[in-house]
């Protein structure tokens, strides 16, 4: 007799769980729902999570699916809940969000959120009655998958607003908006929950040395291909952050948290960060108001004896971080950080930490900032409306109306700008003339204008200007993030109201991704398009993939298709007809599909001739093999770097890169592959053995693209020789205050800025870029000489090369005149040298073409 035959699966599990934690320690199991909210009336028709999960909160980690589960119930059980999905994550897993209000209020739901964002439009603000309209607090859990007492409180919160019977909870909801996120992160939840739960002890086990607190390379903090999501609320590169912002902007809470966790040693932080290191563009009242809602956190902890700390060692200055972001949108942005227990129990200085106990306290905060929302509702609500009023007063200070921006050469690089633009609510649009300014040419149709006099103001100077004074030395994250330099598109400023009326055209509504097509007809000659257009190598790979035969221009070209004359710079790609193993009429729609796949132009030629520069049978034109790609990953390895590499050539190229651990190197036969990718690390796992294949690889064709410090250990096994820049010495006086020693070697630190770079647009490595100045990200203090070879330094740093971000001023010119880009000559192979990072956090489409270039042409480059 099968007793269990009619029951629910997930009832089964939770059979199965309780059966299991049956031996668990008192100290764990036995916490009741009131260690964690209010003992007060519940609707008995919302089941708790231990009724749903059949163990309570805290004895196991939540996986995504269960999470969602839970909110999905109380969704259906609850008049007061909604939920809805905003997006999926890489590995499909939904995004959602939960709002939680008073039935009445859900009855008008709609138009509670029409008139809330009624409050950041400028022109029809003023005239809106705030007395009576609820204030929206959204609370965000979990961006980091391995910091799980955030996602595990959501639940918790969840219950006690959708079933607390008492006027308290009355009175939230029918004055308030609450919206949960309860896992900002669902891929990085997943493998961190799979991690401990699988290494969990019945008898729970706190030694930090036990395997459960030490998930493997490259951990669960980030998401499926390795970025960290709290660094790309800003540069909205994946997924789950688009869905976020575009959830966000919905709504435009009056506050936002952030919840996270820091080391077990720690306690608990919360906002308002360090005073000095707050960006200029948040207003000095966002500052006092996310003091004011401070208070109501340390009540809340004073309350139970629960130590905390505020105003020191975070910042608020990157607005592309969940705490942050908000300042800039009217809202108040509250970042949390609680101790982290990693796994279910662990030894700290502070005695044993319990999972459930960081759990309670993410509540408590979560509580005590929706009490705070409740008793400042009209003070929230009048700083949203505040901010963006004063946003287009303070624009007209400025000494400029405008930006103008865009790259008639790449309409891919364009689209991506817009993209970014349009996601926060940035208002642009078209030119209506053609337009000259500093030494720029701006052209209609690759050239919009962004005015200064709009709601979004303060967002726009941060990502358009370029800083150089800062208050402090000291920063959590990048010191720069100009996003128009990032895509290394020309911007410039328009001086004056009447120069912007003059070019002023349309509202920019329609950014669909650019379609491409082939121009001509089929051709018995060849196929010819530019390398300049971003996805132009996702062109060249998939013809490369159905085995034609492709060539590359070393020089330039000027030919005729199609009547008219175009001009084809270096790195042009040319597949001829005559050569392939396939009918024309086959390579004919192979090539319009590569045209519509990659978004840009092919054109048909029929004639070899060209009217200037080379002819398509010149030996000008190169042969270029399929790039068959391995990135050595694993630990050691810097994972955020392989995980943009992975997402580059995976999500935007429909590349596929084998990535192989260094502990497998010695069993792989390196000679499927053209090129090995090593991005910045310590590669001591690679012995003797593997060092000699590696060479005899190299020498015999082979590529190594190295970054970062990759490259010093190539020098020091001596692959390559590289002479690296010693840092200026500076004098240090006997004695320095000892309290000051934490910020004295912060400031000699660069976290992210900017600088300026020289290429040589005709070396392979430049193929495509038609400016000879790039702007690069530059994190650290690594830096190289240029090599003897004045042929094998393709990207040098200008005099005077910092653009825009905080340098050390002992460290003002230390870039200067160093190469960012060295080439190695090593047997018939060549190692590339890229010194700085040209991928950053995936937003860095301006340097990112030179590392596909390293994939495409390094076998071409002579010595």
């Amino acid at each position: 007799m099968n007793l269990f035959k009619n029951l629910n699966p997930r009832h089964l599990c939770g059979i199965f769980l309780l059966l299991l934690t049956a031996g668990i320690s008192s100290a764990q199991a036995n916490r009741p729902i009131t260690y964690f909210i209010e003992d007060i009336q519940y609707d008995a028709s919302v089941p708790s999570p231990n009724d749903f999960l059949g163990y309570q909160i805290g004895e196991w980690h939540l996986n995504h699916a269960l999470l969602v589960q839970y909110m999905e119930r109380i969704a259906e059980t609850s008049g007061r809940v909604v939920m809805y999905e905003y997006a999926r994550s890489h590995e499909f897993r939904p995004l959602v969000q939960l709002i939680i209000t008073s039935e009445e209020n859900h009855r008008n739901l709609e138009s509670i959120r029409s008139r809330h964002l009624k409050l950041i439009d400028p022109e029809i603000s003023a005239d809106i009655d705030i007395s009576d309209m609820p204030a929206v607090v959204r609370l965000g859990y979990g961006v980091h998958g391995n910091e799980p007492s955030a996602h595990n409180a959501a639940p918790l919160v969840a219950y006690y607003l959708a079933a607390g019977m008492d006027e308290k909870v009355s009175e939230i909801l029918d004055n308030m908006i609450i919206i949960i996120d309860p896992s900002l992160n669902p891929d990085g939840q997943d493998r961190f929950a799979s991690w401990v739960n699988r290494h969990r002890s019945q008898t729970l086990n706190p030694d930090p040395n036990s395997r459960e607190f030490r998930d493997v390379w490259p951990g669960s903090r980030t998401n499926h291909y390795w970025f960290d999501l709290n660094r790309d609320w800003l540069p909205v590169q994946q997924p789950e952050s688009r869905g976020r912002i575009a959830a966000y902007h919905q709504w435009m809470p009056n506050i936002n948290t952030d919840h996270h966790e820091f080391g077990p040693n720690s306690t608990f932080f919360f906002q308002p960060g360090e005073p000095s290191r707050v960006n200029p563009r948040t207003p000095r009242r966002t500052d006092e108001l996310t003091l004011e809602v401070a208070g109501y956190h340390a009540a809340a902890f004073d309350k139970i004896g629960q130590s905390y700390y505020m105003q020191q060692g975070f910042d608020d200055f990157y607005y592309g971080k969940g705490s942050t972001y908000p300042d800039v949108q009217g809202s108040i942005g509250i970042l949390f950080e609680q101790a982290s227990s990693r796994g279910h129990r662990q030894e700290t200085i502070h005695g044993i930490l319990d999972f459930s106990q960081t759990i309670r306290n993410q509540v408590l905060v979560s509580l005590s900032t929706i009490e705070a929302g409740l008793m400042m509702r009209e003070t929230l609500l009048e700083h949203l409306r505040w901010f963006f009023t004063s946003a287009p007063e303070e624009a007209s200070k400025e000494e400029f109306a405008a930006y103008v921006f865009g790259d008639s050469h790449d309409s891919g690089r364009n689209y991506h700008l817009l993209d970014i633009l349009e996601i926060h609510g940035v208002r642009f649009y078209d030119i209506t003339g053609e337009l000259d300014l500093n030494g720029h040419t701006y052209v209609p149709g690759s050239a919009w204008v962004v005015p200064l006099r709009q709601a979004q103001y303060r967002l726009i100077q941060s990502m358009f200007e370029k800083v150089l004074t800062f208050e402090d030395s000291l920063f959590y994250d990048v010191s720069a993030w100009n996003i128009p330099l990032s895509l290394n598109i020309p911007f410039d400023k328009i001086t004056s109201d009447r120069q912007l009326r003059d070019i002023l055209g349309e509202r920019t509504t329609d950014i669909s991704i650019p379609a491409g097509r082939l121009v001509g007809k089929e051709s018995h000659v060849a196929y010819v398009f530019s390398w300049n257009e971003y996805y132009a190598p996702r062109a060249l790979y998939f013809l490369q993939k159905h085995g034609l035969r492709t060539q590359v221009a070393t020089e330039t070209l000027t030919i005729k298709t199609s009547g008219s004359s175009v001009d084809f710079g270096y790195g042009s790609i040319m597949v001829p007809v005559m050569t392939q193993d396939v009918d024309a009429s086959v390579l004919y729609e192979l090539i319009k599909k590569a045209a519509e796949h990659a978004g840009i132009k092919i054109y048909a030629v029929e004639t070899s001739r060209a009217e200037k520069g080379i002819h398509l049978g010149s030996g000008s034109f190169a042969m270029v093999n399929k790039p068959g790609v391995l990135m050595l990953i694993g630990q050691g390895t810097n994972s955020r770097e392989a995980g943009e590499i992975w997402h580059l050539l995976d999500q935007r190229f429909q590349i596929p890169v084998t990535m192989v651990e260094l502990e497998r190197f010695s069993a792989v036969d390196p000679n499927r592959y053209n090129v090995i990718v090593m991005v910045s690390g310590s590669y001591n796992q690679l012995g003797a053995e593997d060092r000699e294949k590696l060479d005899r690889w190299v020498r015999s064709g082979g590529t190594i693209v190295a970054f970062g410090t990759a490259n010093q250990w190539l020098d020091r096994h001596e692959f390559i020789t590289i002479e690296f820049v010693d840092l200026p010495q500076t004098e240090e006086p006997d004695m320095l205050p000892y309290n000051s020693r934490r910020s004295h070697r912060g400031a000699r630190r660069i976290p992210g800025s900017i600088y300026q770079a020289r290429i040589d647009t005709s070396h392979p490595i430049a193929y495509g870029y038609k400016r000879e100045l790039l702007p690069v990200h530059v994190s650290g203090t690594l830096a190289a000489k240029p090599l003897a070879n004045p042929f094998a330094n393709p990207v040098i740093f200008t005099e005077n090369a910092l653009l825009s971000g905080y340098v050390w001023e002992k460290y003002t010119d230390f870039k200067d005149h160093t190469a960012s880009v060295l080439i190695h000559s090593t047997g018939r192979g060549r190692i590339v040298s890229m010194i700085d990072n040209p991928n950053f956090r995936g937003y860095w489409f301006g340097t990112s073409g030179l590392f596909l270039n390293a994939l495409f042409f390094g076998q071409i480059i002579g010595s």
